[in-house]
Protein backbone atom coordinates (compact mmCIF):
# COMPACT_ATOMS: atom_id res chain seq x y z
CA UNK A 1 0.00 0.00 0.00
CA UNK A 2 1.24 2.96 -0.55
CA UNK A 3 1.74 6.20 1.67
CA UNK A 4 -1.20 8.48 2.12
CA UNK A 5 -1.25 11.73 0.89
CA UNK A 6 -1.21 13.89 3.83
CA UNK A 7 -3.03 16.60 2.89
CA UNK A 8 -6.84 13.81 2.26
CA UNK A 9 -9.38 14.52 4.60
CA UNK A 10 -7.88 17.39 6.32
CA UNK A 11 -9.68 20.46 6.57
CA UNK A 12 -9.18 23.87 7.80
CA UNK A 13 -11.35 26.58 9.44
CA UNK A 14 -12.36 29.76 7.83
CA UNK A 15 -13.68 32.82 9.51
CA UNK A 16 -15.56 35.58 7.04
CA UNK A 17 -16.58 38.73 8.41
CA UNK A 18 -19.94 39.90 6.60
CA UNK A 19 -20.26 43.72 7.08
CA UNK A 20 -23.31 44.61 5.69
CA UNK A 21 -25.10 41.48 7.42
CA UNK A 22 -23.24 41.66 10.98
CA UNK A 23 -22.39 38.25 10.25
CA UNK A 24 -19.51 35.96 10.88
CA UNK A 25 -19.31 32.68 8.40
CA UNK A 26 -17.34 29.81 9.73
CA UNK A 27 -16.34 27.67 6.64
CA UNK A 28 -14.17 24.87 6.14
CA UNK A 29 -11.69 24.23 3.35
CA UNK A 30 -10.30 20.59 2.09
CA UNK A 31 -6.86 20.72 1.46
CA UNK A 32 -7.57 17.59 -0.94
CA UNK A 33 -9.94 19.11 -3.10
CA UNK A 34 -10.11 22.93 -2.42
CA UNK A 35 -13.97 22.51 -1.29
CA UNK A 36 -15.39 25.23 0.64
CA UNK A 37 -18.35 23.98 2.94
CA UNK A 38 -20.53 25.87 5.22
CA UNK A 39 -20.11 25.21 8.56
CA UNK A 40 -22.52 27.93 10.95
CA UNK A 41 -23.05 31.85 11.21
CA UNK A 42 -23.91 34.27 13.58
CA UNK A 43 -24.18 37.90 14.02
CA UNK A 44 -21.94 39.90 15.86
CA UNK A 45 -23.78 39.60 19.70
CA UNK A 46 -24.08 42.81 20.81
CA UNK A 47 -24.50 44.57 17.25
CA UNK A 48 -27.75 46.86 16.75
CA UNK A 49 -26.72 48.30 13.62
CA UNK A 50 -24.01 46.77 10.56
CA UNK A 51 -21.42 49.35 8.72
CA UNK A 52 -18.32 49.35 7.57
CA UNK A 53 -15.77 46.39 7.13
CA UNK A 54 -15.26 43.66 9.82
CA UNK A 55 -11.79 43.35 10.61
CA UNK A 56 -10.55 39.79 12.14
CA UNK A 57 -7.49 38.73 13.91
CA UNK A 58 -6.48 35.47 15.12
CA UNK A 59 -4.67 34.62 18.21
CA UNK A 60 -0.95 33.20 17.85
CA UNK A 61 -2.08 30.15 19.82
CA UNK A 62 -5.35 29.85 17.43
CA UNK A 63 -7.72 29.48 20.19
CA UNK A 64 -9.09 32.92 20.16
CA UNK A 65 -10.68 35.34 17.75
CA UNK A 66 -11.21 38.24 17.79
CA UNK A 67 -13.61 40.51 15.63
CA UNK A 68 -14.49 44.13 14.97
CA UNK A 69 -17.91 46.32 14.82
CA UNK A 70 -17.70 49.08 13.02
CA UNK A 71 -21.36 49.71 13.25
CA UNK A 72 -23.19 50.71 16.28
CA UNK A 73 -22.10 50.30 18.56
CA UNK A 74 -18.46 50.12 18.35
CA UNK A 75 -16.49 46.95 20.32
CA UNK A 76 -14.14 44.17 19.50
CA UNK A 77 -15.52 41.19 20.38
CA UNK A 78 -13.72 37.82 21.71
CA UNK A 79 -14.67 34.32 20.95
CA UNK A 80 -12.86 30.88 22.05
CA UNK A 81 -12.43 28.76 19.53
CA UNK A 82 -13.06 25.26 20.51
CA UNK A 83 -10.76 22.08 18.86
CA UNK A 84 -13.40 21.77 15.65
CA UNK A 85 -13.29 25.17 15.05
CA UNK A 86 -16.83 26.60 16.58
CA UNK A 87 -16.91 29.61 18.28
CA UNK A 88 -17.89 31.00 21.65
CA UNK A 89 -18.16 34.48 22.23
CA UNK A 90 -16.55 35.56 25.32
CA UNK A 91 -17.83 39.46 25.46
CA UNK A 92 -17.37 42.66 23.78
CA UNK A 93 -14.52 45.54 24.84
CA UNK A 94 -16.68 48.99 23.78
CA UNK A 95 -14.02 50.85 22.24
CA UNK A 96 -14.18 55.17 21.15
CA UNK A 97 -12.80 54.53 17.69
CA UNK A 98 -13.93 53.25 14.36
CA UNK A 99 -11.49 50.33 13.91
CA UNK A 100 -10.37 49.09 10.12
CA UNK A 101 -7.03 46.42 11.53
CA UNK A 102 -6.60 44.38 14.27
CA UNK A 103 -3.98 42.27 15.35
CA UNK A 104 -2.56 40.33 18.32
CA UNK A 105 1.15 40.86 19.54
CA UNK A 106 3.55 38.11 19.42
CA UNK A 107 2.81 36.69 22.18
CA UNK A 108 -1.06 37.36 22.13
CA UNK A 109 -0.85 39.80 25.16
CA UNK A 110 -1.72 43.12 23.18
CA UNK A 111 -3.92 43.67 20.19
CA UNK A 112 -2.44 46.33 17.91
CA UNK A 113 -5.40 48.37 16.13
CA UNK A 114 -5.59 51.18 13.65
CA UNK A 115 -8.43 53.58 13.38
CA UNK A 116 -8.89 55.05 9.21
CA UNK A 117 -11.69 57.25 9.90
CA UNK A 118 -10.12 58.61 13.79
CA UNK A 119 -6.32 58.81 12.00
CA UNK A 120 -4.57 56.99 15.20
CA UNK A 121 -2.66 53.50 16.18
CA UNK A 122 -3.16 52.13 19.35
CA UNK A 123 -2.49 49.10 21.32
CA UNK A 124 -5.15 47.61 23.42
CA UNK A 125 -3.98 45.24 26.75
CA UNK A 126 -5.73 41.44 26.41
CA UNK A 127 -6.73 40.06 29.21
CA UNK A 128 -6.15 36.43 30.98
CA UNK A 129 -9.20 35.42 29.67
CA UNK A 130 -8.60 36.73 26.44
CA UNK A 131 -11.01 39.29 25.91
CA UNK A 132 -9.72 42.86 25.12
CA UNK A 133 -8.95 45.15 28.08
CA UNK A 134 -11.16 48.57 28.55
CA UNK A 135 -8.17 51.28 27.94
CA UNK A 136 -5.75 51.45 24.55
CA UNK A 137 -2.46 53.04 24.36
CA UNK A 138 -2.64 55.54 21.46
CA UNK A 139 0.90 55.61 19.97
CA UNK A 140 0.29 58.43 17.32
CA UNK A 141 -2.00 60.59 15.54
CA UNK A 142 -2.01 59.58 12.09
CA UNK A 143 -4.03 60.64 9.03
CA UNK A 144 -6.27 57.90 8.14
CA UNK A 145 -4.37 55.14 9.56
CA UNK A 146 -5.09 51.80 7.75
CA UNK A 147 -2.83 49.20 9.26
CA UNK A 148 -0.70 48.56 12.25
CA UNK A 149 1.26 45.42 12.32
CA UNK A 150 4.27 43.61 13.61
CA UNK A 151 6.80 42.27 11.58
CA UNK A 152 7.88 38.41 11.53
CA UNK A 153 10.37 39.72 13.57
CA UNK A 154 8.12 40.19 16.19
CA UNK A 155 9.85 43.35 17.15
CA UNK A 156 9.05 45.69 14.48
CA UNK A 157 5.61 47.16 14.01
CA UNK A 158 4.94 49.46 11.32
CA UNK A 159 1.67 51.62 10.40
CA UNK A 160 0.64 52.82 7.28
CA UNK A 161 -0.83 56.74 6.94
CA UNK A 162 -2.60 56.81 3.25
CA UNK A 163 -3.98 60.19 4.18
CA UNK A 164 0.04 61.75 4.07
CA UNK A 165 1.51 58.57 2.18
CA UNK A 166 3.89 57.88 4.77
CA UNK A 167 4.89 54.42 6.16
CA UNK A 168 5.86 54.49 10.40
CA UNK A 169 7.97 52.16 12.15
CA UNK A 170 8.61 51.48 15.92
CA UNK A 171 10.82 49.14 17.91
CA UNK A 172 8.74 46.81 20.36
CA UNK A 173 9.85 45.17 23.80
CA UNK A 174 7.55 43.35 25.61
CA UNK A 175 8.12 43.82 29.98
CA UNK A 176 6.93 41.55 32.77
CA UNK A 177 5.92 44.00 35.70
CA UNK A 178 4.43 42.83 39.05
CA UNK A 179 3.19 39.64 36.87
CA UNK A 180 1.67 41.38 34.52
CA UNK A 181 2.67 41.59 30.64
CA UNK A 182 3.24 45.34 29.31
CA UNK A 183 5.30 46.56 26.54
CA UNK A 184 7.04 49.83 25.55
CA UNK A 185 7.77 51.21 21.98
CA UNK A 186 10.48 53.76 20.20
CA UNK A 187 9.84 55.48 17.27
CA UNK A 188 12.27 54.44 14.65
CA UNK A 189 11.88 56.07 11.55
CA UNK A 190 9.12 57.38 8.76
CA UNK A 191 9.28 57.05 5.42
CA UNK A 192 7.67 58.69 2.86
CA UNK A 193 6.53 57.41 -0.53
CA UNK A 194 5.57 59.30 -3.46
CA UNK A 195 2.41 61.24 -3.49
CA UNK A 196 -0.64 59.61 -4.20
CA UNK A 197 0.27 56.17 -3.41
CA UNK A 198 -2.39 55.91 -0.29
CA UNK A 199 -0.43 52.81 1.77
CA UNK A 200 -2.93 50.60 2.86
CA UNK A 201 -2.13 47.00 4.03
CA UNK A 202 0.94 45.00 4.65
CA UNK A 203 3.08 42.43 3.93
CA UNK A 204 5.90 40.71 4.99
CA UNK A 205 8.65 38.72 3.79
CA UNK A 206 8.95 35.37 5.58
CA UNK A 207 12.86 35.18 5.75
CA UNK A 208 13.73 38.55 4.97
CA UNK A 209 13.74 42.22 6.22
CA UNK A 210 11.29 43.29 3.75
CA UNK A 211 8.06 44.57 3.86
CA UNK A 212 5.27 44.70 0.91
CA UNK A 213 2.81 47.81 1.32
CA UNK A 214 0.16 48.00 -1.34
CA UNK A 215 -0.53 51.38 -2.63
CA UNK A 216 -4.70 51.87 -2.86
CA UNK A 217 -4.56 55.32 -4.91
CA UNK A 218 -2.14 54.36 -7.68
CA UNK A 219 -1.59 50.68 -7.53
CA UNK A 220 1.65 50.50 -6.56
CA UNK A 221 3.42 47.87 -4.21
CA UNK A 222 5.92 49.67 -1.98
CA UNK A 223 8.89 47.13 -1.71
CA UNK A 224 10.72 48.48 2.04
CA UNK A 225 13.86 46.99 3.83
CA UNK A 226 13.58 47.45 7.46
CA UNK A 227 16.01 47.15 10.64
CA UNK A 228 17.18 48.81 13.77
CA UNK A 229 18.53 51.72 11.52
CA UNK A 230 15.15 52.35 9.71
CA UNK A 231 13.71 51.73 6.76
CA UNK A 232 14.87 51.88 3.34
CA UNK A 233 13.05 51.82 -0.12
CA UNK A 234 14.20 49.17 -2.59
CA UNK A 235 11.60 48.91 -5.17
CA UNK A 236 8.28 50.06 -6.59
CA UNK A 237 6.31 47.72 -8.42
CA UNK A 238 3.13 48.47 -10.33
CA UNK A 239 -0.07 46.54 -10.92
CA UNK A 240 -1.06 46.86 -14.72
CA UNK A 241 -2.46 49.96 -16.02
CA UNK A 242 -6.10 50.15 -16.15
CA UNK A 243 -8.96 52.51 -17.17
CA UNK A 244 -10.79 52.84 -13.25
CA UNK A 245 -9.03 54.85 -10.82
CA UNK A 246 -7.69 52.41 -8.40
CA UNK A 247 -8.55 51.10 -5.67
CA UNK A 248 -6.09 48.29 -4.63
CA UNK A 249 -6.95 46.64 -1.23
CA UNK A 250 -5.26 43.49 -0.11
CA UNK A 251 -1.62 42.07 -0.32
CA UNK A 252 -0.27 38.90 0.92
CA UNK A 253 2.73 36.48 0.41
CA UNK A 254 3.35 33.05 -0.07
CA UNK A 255 4.62 30.87 2.88
CA UNK A 256 7.51 30.35 1.07
CA UNK A 257 8.27 33.52 -0.39
CA UNK A 258 8.18 33.04 -3.72
CA UNK A 259 5.04 34.50 -4.78
CA UNK A 260 3.07 38.12 -3.75
CA UNK A 261 -0.67 38.46 -4.36
CA UNK A 262 -2.68 41.83 -4.42
CA UNK A 263 -6.28 42.36 -5.03
CA UNK A 264 -7.97 45.29 -6.82
CA UNK A 265 -10.98 46.29 -6.25
CA UNK A 266 -12.32 48.20 -9.01
CA UNK A 267 -11.68 45.68 -11.72
CA UNK A 268 -12.12 42.30 -9.09
CA UNK A 269 -8.96 41.05 -9.86
CA UNK A 270 -5.97 39.60 -8.40
CA UNK A 271 -2.37 40.30 -9.22
CA UNK A 272 0.46 37.57 -8.88
CA UNK A 273 4.40 39.01 -8.63
CA UNK A 274 7.16 36.56 -8.80
CA UNK A 275 9.52 37.64 -5.79
CA UNK A 276 13.29 37.56 -6.38
CA UNK A 277 15.63 36.22 -4.30
CA UNK A 278 17.20 39.98 -2.93
CA UNK A 279 12.81 40.08 -2.37
CA UNK A 280 12.02 42.73 -5.49
CA UNK A 281 9.42 41.87 -7.66
CA UNK A 282 8.01 41.27 -11.00
CA UNK A 283 4.99 41.10 -11.89
CA UNK A 284 3.88 38.16 -13.62
CA UNK A 285 -0.27 37.62 -14.25
CA UNK A 286 -3.87 39.13 -13.13
CA UNK A 287 -6.47 36.73 -12.57
CA UNK A 288 -10.27 37.56 -12.32
CA UNK A 289 -12.40 36.95 -9.45
CA UNK A 290 -15.06 37.64 -7.01
CA UNK A 291 -16.78 40.97 -7.59
CA UNK A 292 -15.03 43.43 -5.91
CA UNK A 293 -12.23 41.39 -3.27
CA UNK A 294 -11.72 43.79 -0.60
CA UNK A 295 -9.89 41.24 1.69
CA UNK A 296 -8.47 37.20 0.76
CA UNK A 297 -5.84 35.06 2.32
CA UNK A 298 -3.59 32.37 1.70
CA UNK A 299 -3.47 28.55 3.55
CA UNK A 300 -0.72 27.52 5.58
CA UNK A 301 0.50 25.04 3.50
CA UNK A 302 0.54 27.45 0.46
CA UNK A 303 -1.65 25.72 -1.81
CA UNK A 304 -4.73 28.02 -1.69
CA UNK A 305 -5.97 31.22 -1.83
CA UNK A 306 -9.32 32.06 -0.64
CA UNK A 307 -10.53 35.62 -2.18
CA UNK A 308 -14.25 37.36 -0.81
CA UNK A 309 -15.77 39.36 -3.19
CA UNK A 310 -17.76 42.48 -1.63
CA UNK A 311 -20.35 42.80 -4.51
CA UNK A 312 -20.64 38.86 -5.20
CA UNK A 313 -21.74 38.06 -1.68
CA UNK A 314 -19.57 34.81 -2.70
CA UNK A 315 -16.25 33.53 -1.43
CA UNK A 316 -14.07 31.24 -3.58
CA UNK A 317 -10.88 29.18 -3.06
CA UNK A 318 -8.25 28.90 -5.70
CA UNK A 319 -5.26 26.21 -6.38
CA UNK A 320 -2.00 27.66 -6.55
CA UNK A 321 0.40 26.21 -9.02
CA UNK A 322 3.77 24.95 -6.98
CA UNK A 323 5.83 26.06 -9.81
CA UNK A 324 4.35 29.62 -11.03
CA UNK A 325 2.07 30.44 -8.83
CA UNK A 326 -1.11 30.95 -10.90
CA UNK A 327 -4.55 29.91 -9.56
CA UNK A 328 -7.30 27.77 -10.58
CA UNK A 329 -10.81 28.49 -9.21
CA UNK A 330 -11.67 24.92 -7.22
CA UNK A 331 -14.84 26.21 -5.36
CA UNK A 332 -16.97 29.53 -4.69
CA UNK A 333 -19.49 29.39 -2.00
CA UNK A 334 -22.92 31.83 -1.09
CA UNK A 335 -21.87 33.12 2.49
CA UNK A 336 -23.53 37.31 4.25
CA UNK A 337 -23.88 39.83 2.80
CA UNK A 338 -20.48 41.80 2.24
CA UNK A 339 -18.21 39.43 2.78
CA UNK A 340 -14.36 41.42 3.61
CA UNK A 341 -12.02 39.81 5.60
CA UNK A 342 -11.25 36.07 5.63
CA UNK A 343 -8.82 34.11 8.67
CA UNK A 344 -7.82 30.88 8.13
CA UNK A 345 -7.42 29.06 11.18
Amino acid sequence: MGLKDPMIDQKKTLYVGCALSGELYTVTLSLATGTLEYVSHMRLPGLAKPGGAMPLALSRARNTLYAVSRGEPFFIASFTIDPKGGLQHLGNTPVESNLAYIQTSADDTHLLSASFIDHHVSIFGIQKDRRVADQAHRIREILNAHMLSMAPDDKTILATGLGKDVIYQWQWESLVEGGGSSFSVQQVDELTLSAGTGPRHIAYHPAQPIAYIIGERNGAVSVVRYDTAGLSHLQTAHLPDQQEAFQAADIHISPDGRFLYASEKATSTLHLFNVQPDGTLIFEKHFETENRPRGFALSACGHYLIAAGQFSHHIASYRIDENTGYLALTDRLPVGQSPDWIEIR
